[in-house]
């Protein structure tokens, strides 16, 4: 099947378009490090059970070994980040927070302890833009649908969007003891809800001249129904946040894939479509929770990988537009390249991530950096007044992955240096190994002691020449080795 057409977008518009979206994984402040987070994450019940069983001398497993062994290596390193201050509040009340666990049912102490633990929570401006945004939705799907007149239509979405803004003030109960990890939750699944809805819509209204009010109608009940249902799901369970930002990741990139694979078949059924998109998005969210289970990503892991993922789709663009340029005819598996790429960056940074723990604020300013590297690019090429395609997509997403690379390496060594200082009264082994990854240059060369005074680290000195530009290189490399593996099951 061949695909006879050239580009129509403008490519400026693109790379644009990859800095917005590179810039819309927000940024977000990070929370203090404090006495009571640190208790709750010394005490989650899957590290306990693993703790309990061992203990007793039962066999773990060797990925449960694994798990208990790095997790404490988390804790301590997130021990050592705490404030004289906070170490020794947690002295102080680790007593009286051990009780929880035998009685959940214990009322909190005194309102100044609680503050002392967990800050209140309060709604920033993006917490009101957001409920509003939503609110708007819902009321201009609510007029599209019963087809107002034009006074109501106008002021409909405004009612709505006022009285989502006011549910807070109306039903103060439900919103009693949320944190941010319950509102990213709730927005997660408002998100995931909508898309998912309209690609419902479209698979069970086809080509019928009622789509589009069916459409939104699923996309606003899907959106307000699973909104209220990560709402209260994470208000009980208080799922990591590592966790919501990884089902969100998967499920924004499920449709992306299951779109790709809908156009190479050229196919211009409703049904299709819509089935198609609806698959990706809930295979999304699968794949998302299965990813989740397996190793207990931090928010800011999930924000390092989530900007590597868009930095990879840029690259897939620029692969496309270049194919386009420079042939009349163009294969249809084309269109499996953006989301390869997507693919293939979220497992390479997912592998990137692992035991390196980074926090909130580390996490926010690698995407901080990788927003201003590709808005570097694009200046550059403004400079140079270039008229390739190309160039113009490609140029912005390199830039980006290389503040990304230098910033996350920064902090990977820093991590790891902390990891490795806690772990010096043990007689335990650390991991080093051989194979080339973007990161250990960095490790390696600003490694504050000599490697040969550390045997653990002798393996990492063969890289101690190696140029920085092979962070970039092996990175590409590993992302293009894996693009025919990944088209490969997609077809």
């Amino acid at each position: 099947m061949s695909i006879h057409t050239s580009p129509t977008l403008s490519a400026k518009v693109l790379g644009i378009f990859l800095f917005i979206f590179c810039f819309q994984i927000t940024s977000r402040a990070q929370t203090p490090y404090t006495a009571r987070a640190y208790w709750q994450e010394s005490t989650k019940s899957s590290y306990l059970t693993l703790k309990d069983k061992k203990e007793k001398g039962t066999n773990l497993s060797a990925d449960e070994e694994a798990y208990v062994q790095d997790y404490e290596v988390y804790l301590r390193s997130y021990y050592n980040r705490l404030s004289e201050e906070e170490k020794q509040t947690y002295q102080q009340m680790k007593e009286q927070w051990d009780q929880e666990l035998a009685s959940p049912l214990i009322a909190p102490q005194a309102p100044s302890q609680q503050t002392l633990s967990e800050p209140e929570f309060e709604w920033r401006g993006r917490d009101r833009a957001i409920n509003a945004l939503y609110g708007i939705y819902y009321g201009a799907a609510l007029v599209s649908i019963l087809e107002t007149e034009e006074t109501a239509a106008a002021g409909i979405p405004f009612i709505t969007g006022g009285l989502w803004m006011l549910g807070p003030a109306f039903n103060s109960q439900k919103y009693e003891n949320i944190t941010e990890s319950t509102m990213r939750a709730a927005n997660t699944g408002k998100l995931l809800g909508l898309v998912n809805g309209l690609a419902l819509g479209l698979a069970l209204g086809g080509d019928s001249d009622e789509t589009g009010k069916l459409a939104l109608g699923l996309s606003t009940i899907g959106s307000i129904t699973l909104g209220e249902i990560a709402f209260q799901t994470q208000k009980k369970k208080n799922i990591s946040g590592g966790t919501v930002e990884m089902v969100r990741h998967y499920g924004i990139i499920g449709p992306l894939v299951g779109g790709s694979i809908l156009a190479t078949t050229d196919t211009d059924d409703p049904h299709l479509i819509g089935l198609g998109l609806l698959a990706g998005g809930i295979g999304g969210i699968w794949a998302g929770n299965k990813a989740a289970a397996r190793y207990e990503y931090t928010r800011g892991d999930v924000d390092a990988l989530s900007s590597l993922g868009v930095i990879s789709t840029g690259l897939g663009l620029a692969i496309i537009i270049n194919t386009f340029e420079t042939n009349t005819e163009v294969p249809g598996a084309i269109w499996l390249v953006p989301a390869s790429t997507a693919v293939a960056g979220t497992l390479i940074g997912q592998r990137m991530v692992k035991n390196v723990h980074l926090s909130k604020k580390q996490g926010s300013t690698i995407n901080l950096s990788s927003a201003g590297g590709a808005l570097f690019g694009l200046g550059a090429m403004l400079l140079t007044g270039s008229e390739s395609p190309t160039a113009w997509v490609a140029v912005p997403s390199l830039t980006a992955l290389i503040a990304h690379q230098l910033v996350f390496n920064r902090y990977k060594r820093d991590n790891l240096l902390k990891n490795l200082q806690g772990e010096s009264s043990r007689a335990k082994k650390v991991d080093f190994s051989m194979k080339v990854m973007p990161e250990n240059y960095f490790i390696n060369k600003n490694t504050p002691f000599k490697v040969d005074a550390d045997p653990r680290l002798a393996a990492a000195t063969p890289l101690q020449r190696v140029r920085p530009l092979i962070s970039i290189l092996c990175f590409l490399f590993r992302l293009i080795s894996m693009l025919p593996t990944l088209n490969r099951h997609a077809l």
